[in-house]
């Protein structure tokens, strides 16, 4: 069951998972549009089971957080998580951040600067393609008449390879659940804030960077993450054979272990 914070304007509800060992970090899982703090649920475990403090959290206006009106914003976001580590009394963390909370990641590494030990950025971007923007303006335009079910439709096409929607019907199904279920209004104001987002100061990240993307992701493919590569001075990309988007969801096992690897990579 999730704990629940009240940070001035916004309730977050979180999962806390494990104490870490003398070993172990804490790792902070930042979810996407669309997403919750269910969205890494298998990282969430792999890392508990491996020692490390997990902790994911519902952000402003998704899951089970509270939805103060927008507009959002990633600034906004990346104030809620420093007022999070904060009143959960954390000092450092690793940050897990998928699509667009690998913006608000990375935006939170360069207001927490050392606090934050490393940033693994699965199916991020510096900023999205021009021709982007047209797709969120319908997401928000399709969100506002309540029609969340045609979204989910389509978020499924590039979140899940063909394959997995074909070999997998039941994950398939479950994603499309999972995005349906958002508050219309939330996630239309969280589309026009993510349309709006980029990674900013990039040369000013210190820490290790892992960009881990799937193979076939068309929102963000495998030359994003070497864009990335680029700009981050410590960072490192990697790939996830024949998954797209959601790559998280789609071959949890094979990202889990990039991600645990990256973490030991860090402790050494």
């Amino acid at each position: 069951m999730g704990e629940r914070i009240e940070l001035e304007d916004v309730r977050l509800v979180y999962e806390d998972r494990g104490e870490g060992s003398a070993e172990g970090s804490t790792v902070v899982f930042l979810h996407g549009l669309g997403g919750s703090s269910y969205s890494g649920w298998g990282q969430l475990a792999a890392c508990e089971e491996r020692g490390h403090r997990a902790l994911a959290y519902d952000q402003r206006g998704a899951g089970r957080s509270s939805r103060p009106p927008g507009p959002y914003s990633i600034e906004l976001w990346a104030e809620d998580l420093e007022r999070l580590l904060d009143g959960l009394e954390v000092e450092h963390a690793t940050l897990v951040g998928h699509s667009v909370g690998c913006m608000i990641g990375e935006h939170a590494a360069v207001r927490l600067g050392e606090r934050v030990q490393g940033l693994a950025l699965i199916g991020g971007a510096l900023r999205w393609r021009p021709e982007a923007g047209p797709v969120f303006e319908e997401r928000v335009r399709l969100a506002r008449a309540g029609r969340m079910d045609e979204i989910a439709q389509a978020v499924a096409q590039t979140g899940l390879s063909e394959r997995c929607r074909q070999q997998n019907p039941a994950l398939h199904g479950l994603f499309c659940e999972l995005i349906a279920s958002n508050d219309p209004h939330a996630y239309a104001d969280w589309s026009a804030a993510t349309a709006a987002g980029e990674m900013v100061e990039t040369e000013s990240i210190a820490c290790p960077t892992l960009a881990l993307c799937g193979e076939l992701d068309p929102v963000t493919p495998p030359a994003f993450a070497e864009a990335i590569v680029a700009a981050i001075p410590s960072a490192r990309a990697a790939v996830i054979e024949g998954a797209a988007h959601w790559c998280q969801l789609e071959a949890p096992a094979a990202v889990s272990a990039h991600l645990l690897d990256f973490l030991d990579e860090i402790a050494t």
